[in-house]
């Protein structure tokens, strides 16, 4: 069911050695039927059949599962691993290739939805795996054991494909990917005290040794509202979805607005994505703006217009809909700073007129750019989305796992944070993550970052 890597140091740690992690990655994987001695075994889930993609499947991100209510007895106490006479922590019983064995094995397992309905997950899993891979094998000593496990895209699937990375040793878990998945796995994980280090942005599944490396929508909202105040900004208006994201974004636009001592004077809600359903709430919008600006004249300037910066948390087709209504309605985009959310790292972002000027907050693109460089070098194919993910994954969970098993939740929530492909990550206690983001702006045309992601520790956790 599985498949089987073993591998050494990767560039990823405390931030001791980040200095040493930004390299370009040069070793590629050793060619089927080729033997390595000391380097990585490598064990993937038995090849999937072929799977009609679902024609109606145009999410690629929400296949979600209903969930069987699995109900934990209240006095269930983790299960406590046993260990092997030895030198090492990491020498329990467990799956142990015959050329590792001895060796102070950091055994882990990435769950992965290989065989899902959505044709969409089933590439992201592969290329997730492929990074994973890439990270086995940039190690330089052959100390770690990596399993791939696939969780079907459900929770059940995920359930069975915890219990059988713990059942072969695993010290620690990457994945899945979906939230329902990830919180079906988490109680497994949870039982045998393993770590979980997970790919799903839902906040809510995170927390009691489940830990969240991904890019929740949270981390970009406080990130440029940070900025936006930095830069004298104190009253900001919102105008957004109708949906769980848009909810997320407004909760936390509201709360970064308030920490930085400022004002949200104007919020506008609407139901689905195209202008028709934009039109009254920017019109709204601007008519506010509009007034504040008349009061502000009548005052000599004294009164404070009624907003200097508005968020618009979309992206592609729904946010070139969106932008160009305020101008339209007489709000100056010169006057007025546009604020977006990762959403808008998109080609078509830097098309639209109405959003020259506007900034956002995304990870550092160029600072990715050796480890995308070498994933398509090694298997001729851009990266999927999340494969950086993956990558960083591997090496975090080695962190993680070296040493006294009692420290692993100490190692992941190290305060010094991780410094990787994607750039500087600190799981909290509560397992969600603190990203380093760049602020964007968009200048004729381009992405251009003015201020940098953070290479530092992120401040008091």
């Amino acid at each position: 069911m599985a498949k089987l890597y073993g591998f050494g140091h990767l560039g990823i740690a405390s931030l001791s050695l980040a200095a040493l992690l930004m390299s370009a990655c040069t070793t590629v994987p050793v060619p089927q039927g080729q033997t390595q001695t000391r380097g990585p075994v490598v064990q993937r889930p038995p090849t999937n059949p072929v799977l009609t993609p679902d024609p109606t499947d145009n999410s690629g991100q929400k296949e979600e599962e209903k969930e069987t209510e699995v109900k934990e007895p209240e006095t269930a106490q983790p299960e406590q691993p046993s260990y092997e006479a030895g030198n090492y922590y990491n020498n329990r019983g467990g799956l142990t290739p015959p050329h590792m064995a001895g060796r102070d094995i950091k055994r882990m397992a990435i769950l992965l939805p290989f065989s899902a309905k959505s044709s969409r997950l089933r590439e992201e899993a592969d290329s997730m795996l492929k990074a994973a891979e890439l990270a086995v094998f940039n190690r330089e000593d052959a100390d770690v054991l990596l399993m791939a496990l696939d969780t079907q895209g459900t929770a059940d699937g995920s359930r069975s494909a915890t219990r059988s990375a713990i059942k072969s040793g695993a010290d620690v878990i990457l994945g899945p990917i979906l939230a329902g998945s990830v919180k079906a796995s988490a109680r497994e994980a949870s039982r045998s005290g393993t770590p979980l280090i997970a790919f799903s942005t839902d906040q809510t599944v995170a927390g009691n040794g489940t830990y969240l490396l991904s890019f929740p929508p949270e981390a970009e909202v406080k990130r440029i509202v940070d900025y936006a105040a930095s830069t004298g900004a104190t009253r900001y208006a919102y105008i957004g979805p109708q949906s769980e994201y848009g909810r997320r974004v407004k909760d936390e636009f509201d709360g970064a607005v308030r920490a930085n001592r400022g004002e949200v004077t104007a919020s506008e809600i609407y139901d689905g994505n195209d202008i028709s359903v934009m039109q009254e709430p920017a019109k709204r919008l601007a008519e506010f703006h509009r007034q504040g600006e008349i009061a502000s004249k009548a005052n000599g300037g004294r009164t404070p217009m009624s907003y200097e910066a508005i968020l618009l948390p979309e992206g592609g087709t729904a946010l070139r809909s969106l932008a160009p209504l305020f101008p339209y309605y007489d709000v100056d985009p010169a006057k007025v700073q546009f604020l977006g959310t990762g959403l808008w790292k998109n080609d078509e972002t830097v098309r639209e007129p109405a959003l020259n000027g506007g900034i956002f907050a995304a990870a550092d693109q160029d600072a990715k750019r050796p480890f995308l460089d070498n994933y398509d070098r090694s298997y001729g194919d851009d990266a999927s989305r999340l494969a950086s993910l993956a990558y960083d994954a591997v090496a975090v969970g080695a962190y993680v796992a070296d040493g006294d098993p009692r420290g692993r939740r100490a190692r992941a929530e190290d305060p010094s944070g991780f410094y990787g492909v994607d750039g500087l990550v600190r799981f909290n206690p509560d397992g969600t993550p603190d990203r380093g983001l760049a602020v964007y702006q968009i200048k004729n045309g381009r992405f251009v970052i003015i201020d940098p992601a953070p290479k530092t520790v992120l401040g008091p956790s």
